[in-house]
């Protein structure tokens, strides 16, 4: 019999990316903008939902006048040269008074008109979609979601037109060169008519546009791949939820993180390979009825592979777990993010609330978990777990936390 070592390297040598699963799971760009938003600026998504909100916003006399003079300093500038791109960038931008001001006037909107208050309330409860918020009166929630939403959007616009640095420039950065021609040819090609007038139509609809527009151009729709989960290669797992014994097991899920390869048309690295296996082992022994793999389009810059497609894959074909055992989080781009992901997957797919999870990893990503609550503030603002604890050289046990479930607009690719 050839030895575990063997079998790992033929398969790591025949191993390449799963291109095949990739066109049906890229959706169309317009299905791509409506999850993006939705994911990433649930306010904006809610105000697209319901005329009624909309309606509210556009018989606002303040709202159309700072709206107006946005669209009066940014019209000219799309037909200019390809220098004035940043310029553009800068006349679309939300300036600080602004932002302030129209915070001002939803929390005016949102205290005297009861549609509108009826409308919104729930996205800012604690069970709606900004549960760090939560403990805010409302209006103040409002102020810091339509900021949010706000500085989001200058992100996107800053990072994918006018080439600023991004948090993780290796992954995260535009395909385009600074001043490329090409980039605003296709912008202005693209943009809907309504984004190229004068006139403009709801206060946030031009940037919002534009930034949609900006990712497409640079195919950054990795956020809306794969969605929803608790279909596709999650439909099995998502079914057997319900019909698991829970007493049975002292954890809910092992959480594999992924380990992206940095070499093209590689699918699985060694250390990828490597954290499958501890997983198996520790699934075998009847530590938890599910594995959940993360990690999105990561390593290299602007791969097909999707790390946790191919952990599932490995784990499924050549280990033999069941794939109604095995979930994907296709998303995370970053360790913070594979916890962050996996608490908003368990609640997507109702797994019991209270009860602990095992990250199963290598011996090094293990000893950098346990020191990395800081990280997770200084990038989420929060830490998306509790009582991290070490277990074993290769695994942690913690609890997810109602936090995780904040969207991070700063974070396109993985809001």
């Amino acid at each position: 019999m050839p030895s575990r070592l063997l079998l790992l390297c033929c398969y790591l040598l025949l191993a390449r990316p799963s291109l095949g699963q990739a066109p049906a799971l890229r959706p169309t760009a317009a299905r791509a903008d409506s999850i993006i938003v939705a994911k990433t600026f649930p306010l904006l998504a809610l105000f697209e939902a319901q005329p009624a909100l909309r309606q509210v916003l556009r018989a606002s006399a303040e709202l159309q006048r700072v709206a107006q003079r946005q669209t009066r300093r940014s019209a000219p500038l799309l037909a200019q040269p390809v220098a004035a791109l940043p310029r553009y960038v800068d006349s679309l931008a939300w300036q600080p008074r602004e932002i302030r001001q129209i915070g001002q006037l939803l929390q005016q909107a949102y205290a005297r008109n009861a549609a509108f208050r009826a409308g919104v309330g729930p996205l800012l409860t604690r069970t709606g979609r900004y549960p760090r918020y939560a403990n805010q009166p409302d209006t103040t929630a409002l102020r810091l979601v339509w900021q949010d939403a706000a500085l989001g959007i200058n992100r996107i616009l800053q990072v994918y037109l006018a080439n600023a640095k991004p948090r993780y420039p290796a992954i995260d950065s535009t395909g385009f060169r600074r001043g490329d021609a090409e980039l605003a040819r296709q912008l202005r090609q693209q943009l809907p008519a309504a984004a190229k007038s004068s006139q403009p139509t709801v206060f946030y609809a031009l940037p919002l546009q534009v930034a949609l527009g900006a990712l497409r151009l640079n195919g950054r729709d990795e956020a809306a791949r794969y969605e929803p989960l608790t279909g596709g290669l999650n439909a099995a797992p998502t079914a057997a939820v319900a019909r698991t014994d829970w007493a049975r097991y002292p954890y809910t899920v092992l959480l594999v993180p992924g380990s992206g390869p940095e070499q093209p048309g590689v699918a699985l690295d060694s250390a990828g390979a490597r954290r499958c296996q501890l997983a198996a082992a520790r699934y075998r022994a009847g530590q938890a009825p599910f594995i959940v793999v993360s990690g999105g389009h990561v390593h290299p810059f602007r791969t097909p592979v999707c790390e946790a497609v191919e952990m599932r894959k490995y784990l499924v074909e050549h280990l033999g777990v069941p794939a109604a055992a095995v979930f994907i989080e296709p998303h995370a781009r970053h360790t913070t993010t594979n916890l962050r992901n996996t608490a908003r997957l368990l609640d997507a797919t109702k797994f019991p609330a209270g009860r602990p999870l095992l990250i199963v990893t290598d011996a090094a990503q293990s000893r950098y978990i346990l020191g990395m609550a800081e990280r997770c503030r200084r990038e989420l603002g929060y830490v998306p777990y509790r009582d991290l604890t070490r277990i074993s050289d290769t695994e942690n046990s913690c609890y997810l936390v109602a936090e995780a479930g904040q969207p991070d607009p700063f974070d396109p690719l993985d809001p």
